[in-house]
């Protein structure tokens, strides 16, 4: 089933981080590779897979460049690239840039189907892969350093299996902060992305344009340039490797964001050393980071059904949150746990479709690993039906060798919800009655105090956090609420945490007496030490999304904190005080990109800042909202030296 245009741009592309629901633990099983085979590729991703840039008709294609390019890129002029180029891009390049990127003017009105048949036409790379190099960066002169995994550092989500989003070792004190000066900046394609993680000089980056980047930390040339369809969201770790790839020595892993896919990078050269699908569920968006540990890759697995059932005649719903386990060698499936019994038809809606549950738990974050109990850590979301789910936003602990569920705590009863279910266009698939959407959209953060006692940090889109004990079964120790929290409300994307506190970013996006800002708590008793609230402040676009809401994912340093806001502001802060330390527009005015070309940022948003090397970096541009094409990642040094 195909949805029109119009409500896949105004559902799926507006779900920032609707996070899903849990649902009951049946637990863990061994399974074959979904992945293994052509016919499993063939079946697609639903509406999702539409995005991938793959499956269009070239013939189709044709004739709508002709109609909307050719008198642009046949005979181009100043910027304009020359169709030749264009076609040394993969299919879902091409269809990033029409749909969220320097081409929506001129692609408005085509529907996916006829993006990905543009695409098909013009693109020689079908299979994507390693391309000759980056467009967006010039390419590296000198020869990169030996790789290796220790010197400065910033690997995976957050920066350690524990999730902490903690640099211990920044390369910069809080004195040199104020003098921050950027670096250097590159302008890439894509609506979303994964954050910078930085290992061996390199630094390495995804986008939702499907290109995936290896760049020098200090410069911004490009190593190389892969290319996958359907794109990525999620964020690089690096591993070493053995029995994998001849000659890998160490991998890149990622995961896709719409095909339901892992990957394995050689991290020195960009040649694949494996992929693997690695679920069979339709409507899948992988947005949480893959977590490497003793040889295994855990892989979250999120939803966009959420955004889908807004399609009164689509049968709602069927999706179940999921964690896999895989051979970080091989690719090989190892075990998988659904946070849901298998959904049945309970009901027709208004419309006459057929109604399914239980459905829902989404994991959107990474998972933590606590390889002292022999556990990793999920959050979950929201359930989208009627049918109850006990795992819907709960915080859920699985055996890391088998994928058992151990225990959970349901933080939240009864949260059921699909986007489009208030007045005064409520949907026919729309549970009753709807619930506030209080997902959990992050990593919890596994803290130990200077006892010795550990805490599981939490936190949620209700505004409230949390502080667990993972020996009494996620029980609650303490819990703080902030604001009234929503859909686009409360703690978004990520928190942080250093030796004694936990930062905590509130967005409250359309809510009622939104309270914006950052906030500090003392993670042994859930003190509230300090709260900096976000400015009203112009944008070079309107609103809504002009607004100081911090939902981009934080980062600790010592002594400072790290916060970008949706009115494109990027701020350092006293971690002791709360005080602003430093501040940069990144939407301003235009900067010079390593190609010579000017971009500018907008809306911060998603996967936060990270720090190694004595250089800071961001992504500015985050889905478009500002009305800016595409993304600018930025680098910020010490008087950008």
């Amino acid at each position: 089933m195909r949805l029109s245009p119009a409500v896949i741009a105004a559902a799926i592309f507006s779900l920032t981080l609707s996070a899903g629901a849990i649902a009951a633990p049946p637990g863990a099983s061994p399974t074959p590779n979904p992945g293994e085979g052509a016919a499993q590729a063939e079946r697609g991703n639903g509406v999702m897979g539409q995005f991938t840039g793959l499956g269009g008709d070239p013939a189709l294609g044709e004739a709508l460049y002709q109609t909307k390019c050719a008198s642009c890129h046949d005979n181009p002029t100043g910027r304009t690239p020359p169709k030749e180029t264009i076609a040394n891009n993969a299919p879902t390049f091409i269809v990033s840039a029409m749909l969220e990127g320097v081409m929506r003017p001129m692609a408005s009105g085509l529907s996916p189907h006829d993006m990905a048949s543009v695409a098909a036409y013009l693109s020689k790379r079908q299979d994507g892969g390693l391309g000759a190099g980056a467009l967006e960066a010039p390419a590296c002169t000198d020869k990169p350093a030996a790789m290796r995994l220790t010197g400065p550092t910033w690997n995976g989500w957050g920066n350690a299996a524990t999730q902490a989003r903690f640099q211990p070792d920044p390369g910069l004190a809080v004195a040199d902060i104020p003098k921050l000066k950027l670096k250097w900046a590159m302008a890439y394609a894509g609506s979303r992305n994964g954050q910078a993680s930085v290992v061996g000089g390199r630094l390495f980056l995804t986008s939702t344009s499907g290109a995936i980047y290896a760049l020098s930390a200090r410069t911004g040339c490009a190593y190389w340039r892969y290319d996958i369809p359907g794109g990525s969201r999620s964020s690089i770790t690096i591993g070493k490797i053995s029995g994998g790839r001849a000659g890998a020595r160490y991998a890149a892993y990622f995961t896709g964001w719409t095909e339901r896919t892992a990957y394995a990078l050689d991290a020195e050269t960009g040649q694949l050393i494996w992929k693997r699908q690695v679920t069979d569920q339709q409507e899948v968006q992988m947005t949480g980071s893959p977590v490497l540990h003793a040889g295994r890759l855990y892989i979250p697995v999120s939803s966009a059904e959420e955004a889908i059932a807004t399609d009164d005649k689509y049968q709602c719903c069927k999706f179940r949150g999921e964690v896999v386990a895989v051979d970080a060698a091989t690719g090989k499936v190892i075990w998988r746990s659904y946070m849901a019994d298998p959904p049945k038809t309970f009901k027709t809606n208004l419309k006459g479709a057929r109604m399914y549950g239980p459905a829902g738990a989404a994991i959107w974050g990474a998972p933590t690993v606590d390889a002292k109990r022999g556990l990793i850590y999920v959050a979950t979301g929201d359930s989208y039906t009627d049918i109850d789910v006990p795992l819907a936003e709960a915080v859920v602990a699985l055996d890391i060798r088998t994928g058992a569920i151990r225990w959970a705590n349901q933080l939240t009863k009864g949260d059921n919800y699909i986007i489009g279910c208030y007045p005064p266009n409520v949907r026919a698939n729309c549970p009753s009655p709807a619930g506030p959407d209080y997902d959990f959209g992050v990593s919890p953060i596994l803290h130990t105090l200077k006892s010795g006692q550990q805490l599981i940090l939490v936190g949620q889109k209700s505004s409230q956090v949390y502080a667990l004990d993972p020996d009494a079964k996620g029980k609650v120790v303490w819990q703080r609420r902030l604001s009234r929290g929503g859909p686009l409300g409360g703690v978004e994307f990520g928190p942080a945490a250093d030796g004694d506190n936990y930062y905590v970013g509130i967005a409250d996006i359309f809510i009622p007496a939104p309270k914006p800002g950052l906030y500090a708590f003392r993670i042994a008793d859930g003190a509230l030490l300090w709260s900096t609230p976000s400015e009203a402040l112009a944008c070079a676009w309107k609103a809504p999304y002009c607004n100081g809401a911090i939902s981009q994912a934080v980062t600790a340093i010592p002594g400072a904190v790290f916060a970008g806001a949706m009115n494109g502001r990027f701020r350092a802060y006293d971690s002791q005080t709360g005080k602003v330390l430093w501040a940069y527009d990144t939407a301003a005015a235009p900067v010079t990109t390593v190609s010579g070309r000017s971009a500018t940022g907008g809306v911060i948003d998603g996967a936060g800042p990270t720090v190694a090397g004595g250089i800071v970096y961001v992504t500015s541009g985050y889905q478009g909202r500002s009305g800016q094409p595409g993304m600018v990642l930025m680098a910020f040094s010490v008087d950008g030296r």
